[in-house]
């Protein structure tokens, strides 16, 4: 079975991993230079940056045994502060003066206001009905914002966030909490290399399957084969953002393009920074909770693993744009690494320029699940049905995590060649 996986990212890597040890004949198509996607690691002037992730929050066993990594995983060193960026102070979580503004009193009644999550409503509405108001949006803002750089008013409370809203469905967050079977935390990592190691290792793996700087501009049913490019193949597995997807098959499914391209993407610019080790604090980093930094999160990288910084440097890295505000994103390099410094400078008193600066650019970087993505999804797959051999995987469709996004190309690949 001759199989096209369309995209390169790790959802296509993953499907086509599948697809190969399944005995398929397999071939990725990725427009760019390189295969990973979102996921890619540079390493420059004894820095070692991240063009997306940093940290991963669950395993990722198959793919770390295929590519032999397993023994690069490293786990972040303490400590492990958190900030939060709060009504214009920066307060250390969980810490009883952010516990106080929180409202940490009236959030510990929620058993008593909690009724089962029956329909999906945005995650601010969910969270304040349940924690209060005070709780309720904070939580929101820096859940959204560390997840998917979203609008809490935007994003699902259920489809979203996953395991906030299986808890919902059953009643009280916190009753249902701690009724939950408890099973091993694995915790967040990363690798040694960075996580661009991962998706070079597969690419790696594939050899001659996978076709950098191959865009593919035309698809479209052939009998029971599909026209890829040029070429003939059994079926096909989408593995691009859902934009990308509606321009493939709109000439044939139009009603499904329509579905696609109504999904929403964040725009975000990462902006990395080189300064000196004792100019910034020790820690994780910081999220913004107050929607008035340029960085709607900042990282400290190099304080927490090896090797992300020359000896006596500090790496920091900040999250730029986000869904609700785009307009930061698309500053000019200059501009926004002003602009970040000067949050920088109010925040974390740093007072010196970086030696070293690399800015990352994604026009659309996470897409943002809408209340009722889940029920959009279903109804999207549903309009290509009726095209035997075509199967979508990636972001748009299944989680924005690497995991979940490598489970989503696996799961593709399973559906073709069972």
């Amino acid at each position: 079975m001759r199989i096209a996986v369309i995209g390169g990212g790790i959802a296509g890597l993953s499907a086509a991993h599948e697809l190969v040890r399944r005995g398929a004949d397999t071939h990725v198509f990725e427009s760019d230079a390189r295969a990973g996607g979102k996921v890619g690691t540079r390493s420059e002037q004894g820095y070692l940056t991240e063009d997306g992730p940093n940290f991963l929050a669950r395993h990722l066993d198959t793919l770390l045994d295929a590519t032999g990594l397993r023994g690069d995983v490293v786990r972040p060193s303490p400590p492990m502060t958190r900030w939060v960026h709060l009504n214009g102070r920066v307060l250390k979580a969980p810490g009883l003066p952010l516990l106080a503004r929180a409202g940490v009193f009236r959030a510990l009644l929620e058993p008593l206001f909690a009724k089962p999550l029956r329909e999906d409503v945005p995650l601010r509405a969910f969270l304040e009905r349940r924690l209060g108001r005070r709780a309720g949006g904070l939580a929101a803002a820096v859940m959204s914002a560390g997840v998917y750089a979203g609008d809490p008013d935007a994003l699902s409370a259920r489809d979203a966030f996953p395991a906030l809203g299986a808890l919902g469905e059953k009643g009280s967050l916190i009753v249902n909490a701690f009724r939950r079977e408890k099973t091993p935390k694995s915790g967040i990592w990363t690798l040694r290399g960075g996580l661009g190691t991962l998706a070079a290792a597969l690419a790696r793996s594939l050899g001659d399957r996978v076709h950098l700087g191959a865009r593919i501009t035309g698809l479209s049913p052939q009998g029971k084969q599909w026209a890829v490019g040029g070429e003939r193949f059994d079926a096909v597995v989408l593995a691009v953002p859902a934009a990308a997807a509606a321009e493939l098959t709109n000439g044939f499914a139009p009603r499904f393009a329509d579905a696609a391209r109504a999904l929403r993407s964040a725009p975000v610019t990462v902006v990395h920074l080189g300064v000196r080790q004792d100019a910034v604090p020790r820690g994780f980093g910081m999220i913004d909770a107050d929607g008035t930094l340029h960085g709607i999160g900042t990282l400290l990288p190099s304080s927490m693993l090896p090797g992300r910084a020359p000896e006596g440097r500090a790496l920091v890295t900040a999250i730029c744009g986000g869904a609700k505000h785009p307009e930061r994103a698309a500053l000019p390099d200059e501009q926004l690494v002003d602009a970040v410094l000067s949050d920088l400078r109010a925040t974390w008193a740093l007072r010196e320029r970086p030696e070293y600066v690399r800015v990352v650019r994604w026009a659309a970087a996470i897409p943002q699940y809408a209340p009722g993505h889940r029920e959009r999804v279903r109804e999207a797959r549903a309009l290509l049905a009726g095209f035997s051999g075509l199967e979508l995987a990636g972001a748009s469709w299944d989680g924005v995590g690497v995991p979940d996004v490598a489970r989503s190309g696996a799961a593709a690949a399973g559906r073709l060649s069972p």
